[in-house]
């Protein structure tokens, strides 16, 4: 059986994982956090639930985080393609134009 100090456990361990970028342990902590809230009995007692919704806040926030950095670096890598591929420059208004700019 499940108790919030499982589950506090899982979610501590998702956050190390969003921090280092370990998407595959992420993944299969997942499963398990899922697993450990459906055997979690029913909590009346509000300061654990609070303290269950902060690392939940927590983890969201940290996850966000994680989804700019990877978009970041994918549009990072796509400009990096673009400018070996031919001259790219740009308008007066900073968009990019010319030769294998994406318009």
């Amino acid at each position: 059986m499940s108790d919030a100090a499982t589950v506090e456990a899982i979610m501590d361990e998702m956050q190390r994982a969003l921090i280092s970028a370990d998407y595959t342990a992420l993944q299969q902590m997942t499963t398990r956090l899922e697993a450990a809230l459906a055997d979690l009995p029913p909590q009346r007692d509000r300061v654990v639930l609070e303290r269950l919704r902060r690392k939940a806040d927590r983890n969201a926030a940290c996850a966000l985080a994680a989804g700019r950095g990877v978009r970041a670096a994918l549009n990072r890598l796509t400009e990096i393609r673009q400018a070996a591929a031919g001259l790219v420059t740009y308008d007066e208004k900073g968009k990019r134009t010319g030769h294998g700019a994406a318009q």
